[in-house]
């Protein structure tokens, strides 16, 4: 079959257009092999801005992820439109199919003014973003979506609060897939910044992905995730986790570039075995400055922070107040705690050996202390427990990593904790990740 898909290029039109065609299978065939940042030369100014925008490891690692997604080809068959325009499909194994698009300037050099690359299905597939009042329709696929790590099988049942997390986020889209006229898939992607290596960088974090099982291994991850296509020309990479012990996915992405080293530690602590005294006082507008001071300071070292500004803290505070707003940051002593009592917004049902077992957290967002402030800040934990507790939350949830400032003291407090693998496609992790903390904004997580 390699045989025939080498022939197939060989016997391409010899017109501007096969000529890059030719070019382009040719790096997909060789799995990125000899990429180069000269590569973009091929493209007009306007595609490759959108192209990778590092050294030629960083083309050669694009091409390799581009393989992969697509497969090992076994047919071409090629329809020409013009000289300067040609569709072509490709078929690789496991009976994908595939159509590529490209077409060339009029005129010489005849770069390349347009390309796309788009799965070809047996089915009717339809794909539009979603809004609050599909909300019943998401909390649907997603409980028959569970997520299996280990021996145990575990899914969110939100319900009409589905897109409360959502709104916390500062830019968010959401995808919802049809299979002949019913819905099959979700998806989730927020354009935010973050900071890598000490530079910002703009990543759009995909989350929230579902397939439902009858749908699966027929392309909806990619067509489901097509409605964030209108980020990509203006982020520097994607952003992704996955439980460790989730096998599947950790398959899917076995081949995803910008592994990081560290996991992020997601840690469950009890709210009836913490529930303590009231303590500290509900945050006010007055108070932004100096708390943003504080998150600043505690946070400096990990990778992925980005500092609060005054500004920027009111306006995570403000953008949705019934959810997250002042009264849900407290204060007390050096230290400070901001809770968002999500409770239905993020039901989670495990099973285990056929019995279930339900969950409403409340999720701390914001956290930090100063030096000799650690009591202070485990008597807004017990605050915050007690509170929670009093509103039927079992649990409080809190995210942080192996180097992170107060993961000794969050480890000692947690019941139980999962860790997860962090991947930045596009965006190489830095030498010395390993040794810093990492931090997730659990609005994105």
């Amino acid at each position: 079959m390699a045989g025939d898909v080498e022939q197939a290029i060989l016997d391409l039109p010899a017109t501007p257009a096969g000529h890059h065609v030719a070019w382009w299978l040719k790096r997909l065939l060789a799995g990125g092999e000899g990429a180069s940042a000269a590569d973009l030369e091929r493209y007009t100014p306007q595609l490759a801005a959108n192209g990778p925008t590092g050294g030629d490891e960083d083309h050669a690692r694009h091409w390799r992820a581009t393989a992969g997604r697509v497969g090992s080809l076994v047919g071409v068959d090629v329809e020409p439109i013009s000289d300067f325009a040609l569709d072509v499909e490709l078929t690789a194994v496991k009976d994908r199919r595939w159509k590529l698009s490209l077409a060339v300037e009029p005129r010489p050099p005849h770069r390349i003014a347009r390309i796309g690359l788009e799965r070809l299905h047996d089915f009717r597939l339809e794909v539009r973003e979603a809004t609050p009042a599909d909300s019943l329709v998401l909390a649907d696929i997603e409980r028959r979506c569970p997520i299996e790590t280990g021996d145990s099988r575990t899914w969110f049942d939100r319900g009409e609060a589905w897109f409360d997390f959502a709104r916390l986020m500062e830019d968010v889209t959401v995808g919802l897939a049809f299979v002949d006229g019913a819905p099959a898939a979700e998806t989730c992607g927020a354009r935010h910044t973050v900071r890598i290596g000490g530079a910002a960088r703009t990543i759009v974090t995909v989350s929230h992905l579902r397939v439902l099982p009858e749908h699966q291994r027929k392309g909806l991850w990619g067509a489901a995730n097509g409605v964030l296509g209108k980020y990509w020309p203006t982020v520097d990479g994607s952003n992704a986790f996955i439980a460790v012990a989730n096998a599947g996915m950790q398959h899917g992405f076995r081949h995803t570039p910008d592994k990081w080293p560290t996991t992020l530690i997601w840690a469950r602590l009890s709210t009836a075995r913490l529930a303590g005294d009231p303590c500290g006082r509900p945050a006010t507008p007055a108070d932004a400055a100096a708390a943003a001071a504080a998150l600043g300071a505690f946070h400096a070292g990990e990778e992925m922070f980005v500092p609060y500004t005054a500004a920027s803290l009111s306006a995570r505070l403000e953008r949705a107040p019934d959810l997250y707003g002042w009264d849900n940051l407290r204060l007390a002593r050096g230290a400070l705690v901001g809770v968002w009592p999500c409770g239905r917004a993020r039901r989670q049902v495990t099973e285990r050996g056929g019995v279930q077992t339900i969950s409403e957290p409340g999720v701390v967002l914001d956290y930090a202390y100063a030096p000799g402030a650690e009591q202070a800040f485990r008597a807004l934990i017990g605050d915050w427990c007690a509170r929670l507790a009093g509103q039927g939350m079992d649990s409080l949830t809190i995210l942080t990593s192996p180097a992170s400032p107060g993961a000794n003291l969050i480890a000692t407090l947690a019941d139980e904790t999962e860790h997860f693998n962090h991947w930045t496609p596009g965006i190489p992790p830095p030498p010395d990740a390993a040794e810093r903390g990492l931090y997730i904004d659990p609005v994105y997580f």
